[in-house]
């Protein structure tokens, strides 16, 4: 299929243009002022922009095994609405992805339901029990990368070996930083010390998930000043919201928890200055029962896909806190540029990843309308800017409205 988009502004070159794009299958053909051309496919983008498709690093689809939560089929659906053209799920599904016959039947999942690119993680220990190494030898000719997200790592030893033997095979390690002995800020901060200092030792890629203290991002901006393999992420509700907010509500329960006014200040700071190098959403969805208990005893998570690019375009923005710019950087150049990923730039010769928005337009956030099965999300009914008019992905037309 061909398709010509005509009319818009598109980010290419780190700058916004009045260009139009030329798509033939999978890949950009030609970028230029007023291509005139006979296509299957046209979109007029007038007072729309377009960039590079939306990456999102930090995903639970929970299939197999909780597909009352969310499937393949529904968490890419909701991801495509959001403009996301490429996620990249957590293993903790039942069973746990810790072996290649569990990878290759999960991929044979995705090949057959998903709407978008989906990358799976594999777990670095076996049941994601902590104990023994998955084989990472084997395994990493097929994943995307390796995590136990949800379960911090406890043993040194363990993670040591892990970093030593994903580093030989060139893939990242992926860590969900919690100190179980350990309670407050220190859960989170004591062990993103022990494992920065022994990714600096090693020299592993090494990605902390879902920053949320003060304490956290000061070793990582440490770190990050002796070595390029260092890197995070934050999510929107860590950005977004402090403890003054919280509310007796599962929307409001996930892990790591809402933090201070302080620890959000230093977010901020830190996504201003460069140390935060992407946001992901860490899209949990659950059930309604088991988001309805209240903001201690809910299941931790909340969904965040198709509303992360309208919020952060909203809150950081539109309230001059980061460029335009920043957040495409944040949402797609980087993660592709960190994670080695296709996509992240908008280019000819380059694959037809693109979301298209309407920046001008406003709208009711309202759960009850997700495509994802999950609706638990703090920001529920807030009015947001950035309306997902497209999601071409491959250079497939995935969503549009």
């Amino acid at each position: 299929m061909s398709l010509l988009i005509k009319n818009g502004t598109i980010f290419y070159r780190n700058k916004l243009c009045k260009l139009d794009i030329l798509i033939n299958k999978d890949k950009i053909i030609n970028i230029n002022k007023h291509i005139s051309v006979k296509t299957d496919q046209t979109i007029d983008a007038t007072n729309l922009t377009i960039i590079p498709g939306l990456i999102d690093v930090h995903v639970h689809l929970r299939e197999p095994g909780f597909e009352y939560k969310e499937t393949i089929e529904t968490g890419t659906k909701a991801a495509a609405a959001g403009g996301f053209t490429t996620i990249c799920c957590m293993p903790n599904t039942k069973p746990i992805i810790d072996n290649l016959s569990r990878l290759n039947a999960l991929k044979q999942f995705i090949r057959s339901k998903a709407m978008v690119n989906v990358l799976p993680y594999v777990a670095i220990s076996n049941g994601q029990l902590g104990k023994e190494l998955v084989d990472i030898k084997s395994l990493s000719k097929h994943c995307f990368a390796f995590s136990d997200d949800g379960v911090g790592i406890q043993s040194a030893l363990l993670m040591e070996i892990a970093m030593c033997e994903a580093k030989k095979y060139s893939k990242p390690i992926v860590a969900h930083c919690e100190d179980l002995t350990k309670t407050g800020n220190a859960m989170e901060y004591s062990e993103v010390g022990r494992d920065l200092k022994i990714a600096l030792k090693n020299k592993c890629q090494f990605h902390i998930c879902h920053v949320s203290t003060k304490e956290s991002i000061d070793l990582i901006y440490k770190a990050k000043q002796h070595a390029s393999f260092i890197s995070c992420e934050i999510t929107p509700h860590h950005l977004l919201l402090n403890k003054t907010l919280l509310k007796n509500n599962g929307a409001y329960k996930m892990n790591p928890p809402i933090a201070s006014k302080q620890d959000q200040q230093a977010l901020i700071k830190n996504l201003q200055n460069g140390t935060i190098d992407m946001i992901a959403t860490d899209h949990a969805p659950h059930s309604k029962e088991e988001k309805s208990k209240g903001l201690l005893k809910s299941a931790n998570g909340v969904v965040g896909l198709e509303i992360s690019f309208a919020l952060m375009y909203t809150y950081l923005v539109k309230k001059h806190i980061i460029t335009f710019n920043r957040l495409i950087e944040l949402m797609s150049v980087n993660p592709a540029k960190i994670f080695h990923l296709n996509g992240g730039t908008i280019k000819i010769g380059g694959i037809a990843d693109l979301s298209i928005f309407n920046l001008n337009q406003k709208w009711k956030i309202d759960a009850k309308k997700f495509k994802s099965k999950g609706h638990s999300t703090p920001f529920d009914q807030k009015i947001v800017h950035g309306v997902t008019k497209y999601t071409i992905c491959s250079g497939k037309i995935v969503y549009g409205k």
